[in-house]
């Protein structure tokens, strides 16, 4: 049998293009693992993150002939789990429910905290905030957040030592951060940090 297993991401995209099965079935195996344990990490709902990874792959199927992905497969998919959990915690969530969480991050306990979360605002200004970033920052935070790579493997990657790596991620969770104060209640910046810890 073809080792579909060493083709790289782009090669399967190409076979998935054509309705190849068994390209999907990798992709599927490659990265459901990855994406759940992404997703439940943001929902806290081990039936919830296995219903949105389930419906990314869907959708992926559905579409897989004229499927068009910018960037790398593996970003395109954290993406993707990363939104619909956000979705969910948009619909299902009240903002009261993380304010226990929250009071990590604040010793201001009057911190007036607002009835629901601009998911697509928070989202915008993420984006702003990554776009910030010096260049090798941003590569690592991309490697580690939205193509879930550990710090070993960033380093391997990029050639540089994990104590680099993690550093690395400090800064840019501090910076993106920072972007978010004055723009987004403190509330919702405190969930942020939360949310990527």
């Amino acid at each position: 049998m073809f080792p579909y297993s060493q083709l790289s991401d782009n090669e399967l995209l190409s076979l998935l293009n054509e309705g190849n099965e068994v390209s999907f079935s990798e992709i599927y195996n490659r990265y459901w693992e990855k994406m759940y344990s992404y997703s439940i990490r943001l929902t806290k709902s081990q039936e919830e993150s296995a219903d949105i990874v389930q419906e990314i792959f869907i959708s992926l199927w559905n579409r897989r002939l004229d499927l068009a992905i910018k960037g790398s497969l593996a970003s395109y998919l954290i993406k993707s789990a990363r939104n619909l959990s956000l979705r969910y915690i948009e619909r299902n969530i009240h903002l009261t429910d993380f304010a226990e969480k929250i009071s990590e991050f604040t010793a201001d306990t009057s911190l007036n905290i607002e009835e629901s979360i601009s998911i697509k605002e928070l989202e915008k200004q993420i984006e702003l905030g990554i776009k910030k970033l010096p260049k090798k920052m941003k590569e690592v935070y991309i490697l580690s957040r939205d193509e879930q790579l550990s710090y070993r493997e960033i380093a391997t990657k990029l050639e540089i030592s994990e104590g680099t790596v993690k550093k690395q991620i400090h800064n840019s969770l501090k910076i993106i951060a920072e972007s978010l104060n004055g723009k987004l209640s403190l509330a919702i910046t405190a969930l942020f940090i939360q949310l990527l810890k």
